[in-house]
């Protein structure tokens, strides 16, 4: 956790805000009240409030801010040419731990009301049929998705099989998780069940899920992102120790680093697994990039 220091000459409350700015990028107008606060971060979707800090005005005014998002924590103090005392050191500790503790509460409600909001909606929804744009376009069943007006609704569920969030899939494509709900970890199964022994695939999408398994008649986990993958494979892996886990990876050919087949190798050697991936044609202008792509490219005359 790095220190910043401000001349004893300049205006506290500015100079905590010049050294938030400096380090993280944002803008302030900061509370000097002791207690967190949070704001949005750049670079991050609006109301991300990623950043936070702690202003102290006092005897020896001092600070701490961060971004949860990307971990960084820094301490700030006013120099008055004094060195920092313990008692300012237990200060700013007792404010990050603080901060800690009021994000891992909010991140527990937001999930929560995630997880209800979904159990909600998947009680209204209808089942959905292969009539929906979404599912015409990717030519693959709507199995047991279900729908709710024109968003197409898939589950998403820990390996408990507690639904806790959504994936909503507009006509136009466009895809939504539920907002503040559990990703990480969790995922959405083609297929009855998890199955004990044999071979599981894991992939990243619904479409590509559904492809593999509708060409293997094995049940298929889509694990929703590329950074999903080794988090939802070791879940799999606690709890079905037997399972031969198979790694469907998205090849982004396309993509600065190849994320899709990246982070797929990392979950393969993770839980001692098999890694897959799609031949494309790689020829000018070809955009496949997963199993789904390849499957409906190749439909093309």
């Amino acid at each position: 956790m790095n220190q910043i220091s401000s001349t004893s000459g300049a205006d506290p409350v500015r100079s905590f805000a010049d050294a938030v700015f400096s380090e993280i990028g944002a803008v302030l107008d900061p509370v000097p009240d002791g207690k967190i606060h949070r704001f949005d971060c750049p670079h991050g979707k609006k109301g991300n409030k990623a950043g936070w800090y702690a202003l102290f005005l006092d005897q020896n005014p001092g600070g701490v801010f961060g971004n949860w998002r990307t971990g960084v924590t820094r301490t700030w103090r006013h120099d008055h040419g004094d060195p920092v005392g313990f008692s300012e050191f237990s200060t700013t500790s007792s404010a990050i731990e603080a901060a800690n503790r009021k994000r891992e509460l909010e991140r527990t409600r937001a999930r929560a009301g995630a997880a209800c909001m979904a159990k909600g909606l998947w009680r209204k929804a209808g089942m959905a049929t292969t009539a929906h744009p979404y599912l015409q376009k990717k030519n693959i069943p709507a199995f047991c998705l279900r729908q709710l007006g024109d968003r197409l609704l898939i589950p998403l569920r820990t390996v408990t099989g507690e639904m806790v969030n959504l994936q909503q899939i507009y006509p136009d494509g466009t895809k939504r998780f539920l907002k503040g709900g559990q990703l990480s970890g969790t995922f959405a199964l083609f297929g009855r069940e998890l199955p004990m022994t044999g071979d599981l695939y894991i992939c990243e999408g619904w479409a590509t899920a559904a492809t593999i398994a509708c060409t293997l008649r094995l049940p298929v986990v889509a694990a929703m992102t590329a950074g999903n993958l080794n988090k939802v494979a070791n879940a799999i892996r606690a709890i079905h120790p037997a399972l031969t886990l198979v790694i469907a990876a998205d090849d982004d050919h396309a993509t600065h680093g190849n994320p899709g087949m990246t982070q797929a190798a990392e979950a393969a050697r993770a839980v001692n697994g098999v890694m897959t991936w799609p031949t494309t044609c790689r020829q000018k202008g070809c955009t496949c990039t997963d199993f789904n792509d390849v499957a409906n490219c190749r439909r093309v005359p």
